[in-house]
C-alpha cells in the first residue's frame, strides 16, 4: 500500500511541475527551480521526472518548446524567427536554428516557407476533409476557467478509458456528477507524432475546491480573447477543423497564435459516444495582430 501510495504522489507531483513548465516555456526554467515545484532534491526529480515522463527533464522543455514553435512559425506569419525564438525560450536564434533543424530536419525559415506541408508526423490520411464554415467563428471575451484534468499521451482509442477513469474518480471518490466536459489539445498532428500527441481531459470546476491526487490535477485556462466555432462530427473530423482554423483561418485574419492550447468544450463527448460522435465548441486563444 505504501508503495501504490508512493507512486501516486509522484505523479501528482510531477503533473505540478508539467504544468508548471506548459506556463513558463517562454522563461528560463532551471533545474533547481522545478525541483522545488515537485518538493523534491534535484537529483530525485530528475530520476521520478524521467521515469513518470520516459524523457528527461531537459529533453522534455527542448522537444515541448521545438513543438510550439514549429506552430507558431505557421500561425503567425508576421512574427519574425527571432521573436518566435524568444517567445519559446530560447537563448539566441542562432541556437534556435541549430535545434530546430535536427528536430525537424528543415531550418525555421525553410519549415515556413514550404516545409512544413512537405514534413510528414503520420501516415494516416483523412480520406474526406469535413468542410468548415469560417463564418460561423465568433470572436469571444471568455472568463479564467479552474479545471480538474487528466493528462494524456498518444492519439487513440485510449483516449476513451482515460475519460472513462476520470469520470469514475470524480463521481467515487469526489461526489462530481454530470459535470461539464473540455478538452485540452497540447499537440498538433500535423506535425507531431501519434505517440507524441498531449491531451488534457478537463472537467469545469465551476467553483467546487478539490485538491490534486495521483493523476488528476488542478490547473486555470487563463481568460482572454478566443476564436471560437461550433462544430460536429466524428475523431478525425476534429484533425481537420485544427488544421482549418490555424493554417487557413488564423494566418489570413487579424489576429494570431498565443503561447497556448486551444481548448473543447463538449455538448458530446465522442470518446464516451457510441458512435464516436462529437459536438463541440472550438476554442483558441488569441490576440490582435501588432
Amino acid at each position: 500500500m505504501k508503495k501504490k501510495e508512493t507512486k501516486k504522489e509522484h505523479r501528482e507531483r510531477i503533473n505540478e511541475v508539467q504544468y508548471y513548465i506548459y506556463r513558463n516555456l517562454s522563461n528560463k526554467l532551471l533545474i533547481d527551480d522545478l525541483a522545488k515545484v515537485s518538493s523534491y532534491s534535484p537529483y530525485h526529480f530528475q530520476r521520478i521526472f524521467k521515469e513518470i515522463t520516459k524523457k528527461s527533464v531537459t529533453s522534455y522543455i527542448k522537444d515541448l518548446r521545438l513543438q510550439w514553435a514549429a506552430n507558431l512559425l505557421i500561425f503567425n506569419p508576421q512574427s519574425t524567427v527571432t521573436d518566435i525564438a524568444y517567445n519559446c525560450g530560447f537563448k539566441s536564434s542562432a541556437t534556435f536554428t541549430n535545434e530546430f533543424k535536427k528536430y525537424y530536419k528543415y531550418t525555421p525559415i525553410e519549415w515556413r516557407k514550404s516545409g512544413f506541408e512537405n514534413y510528414k508526423a503520420n501516415k494516416y490520411e483523412i480520406e474526406e476533409e469535413k468542410k468548415v464554415d469560417f463564418t460561423k467563428i465568433e470572436i469571444k471575451k471568455l472568463p479564467s476557467i479552474d479545471i480538474a484534468y487528466m493528462r494524456h499521451q498518444g492519439f487513440d482509442k485510449t483516449i476513451k478509458n482515460v475519460w472513462q477513469k476520470f469520470l469514475f474518480i470524480l463521481e467515487d471518490e469526489l461526489n462530481i456528477k454530470n459535470p461539464t466536459m473540455m478538452g485540452v489539445q497540447h499537440s498538433n498532428l500535423n506535425i507531431t507524432s501519434l505517440e507524441e500527441y498531449r491531451y488534457f481531459a478537463c472537467i469545469d470546476l465551476k467553483g467546487q475546491k478539490i485538491e490534486p491526487r495521483g493523476d488528476i490535477g488542478i490547473c486555470n485556462i487563463k481568460a482572454g480573447l478566443y476564436a471560437t466555432i461550433e462544430f460536429e462530427g466524428i475523431c478525425e473530423d476534429i484533425l481537420t477543423l485544427y488544421k482549418k482554423i490555424y493554417y487557413e483561418w488564423l494566418p489570413s485574419s487579424k489576429f494570431e497564435a498565443l503561447n497556448s492550447s486551444a481548448n473543447i468544450l463538449y455538448h458530446k463527448n465522442n470518446y464516451l459516444d457510441s458512435k464516436d460522435e462529437f459536438n463541440i465548441e472550438f476554442r483558441v486563444p488569441i490576440k490582435y495582430k501588432d
